[in-house]
């Protein structure tokens, strides 16, 4: 029995290898957790979670790795988008067309930045069915909102 790849399987192999690029290379949690974007916190909002996992398989395929967090705040939804749109901008970030909406979620917006691997994503939750009443801690919040990191490869297009 041989052990070692025949030449068929090696061309196989190197043809792979040559397809995948560092321009295909989705970043890694840690790398999404080391995004300026990740520290933005809108003054006034309180941190409610902290949010995030590493790539996985599923059996409906692979999800990419994501970093954020749960505020909530007493300011108004469009004073929430206002601010992270003037910070966003302000590290390079462009808005981009947002990839649906979560049953939870009033609404949401997503940004880009050129070759950084990742969609910044924030999303208006409807506070009332998004989480159970104990994460805001008696408070009644004006606008609960998610504001994550979520990787996509390096070369993904971005208006």
């Amino acid at each position: 029995m041989r052990s070692a790849l025949s030449p068929l399987s090696l061309l196989v192999l190197a043809a792979l290898l040559a397809g995948c690029s560092a321009a295909d290379r989705e970043p890694d949690l840690a790398e999404l957790q080391a995004d300026p974007g990740y520290a933005l916190v809108m003054p006034g909002a309180d941190l409610l979670a902290t949010v995030g996992d590493r790539r996985i398989s599923t059996i409906t395929g692979p999800q990419p790795a994501f970093a954020g967090h749960i505020f909530g705040t007493f300011a108004s939804s469009d004073e929430v988008y206002a601010w992270y749109e003037a910070e966003l901008s302000r590290l390079g970030w462009s808005k981009d067309r947002a990839f649906g909406r979560s049953t939870v979620e009033l609404e949401n917006r997503e940004y880009c930045r050129p070759g950084s691997g990742a969609r910044f994503r924030l999303a208006i939750k409807d506070k009332d069915r998004a989480f159970r009443e104990e994460l805001y801690k008696g408070r009644d919040y004006v606008t609960v909102f998610d504001a994550r990191l979520m990787a996509v490869p390096m070369n993904a297009p971005c208006p």
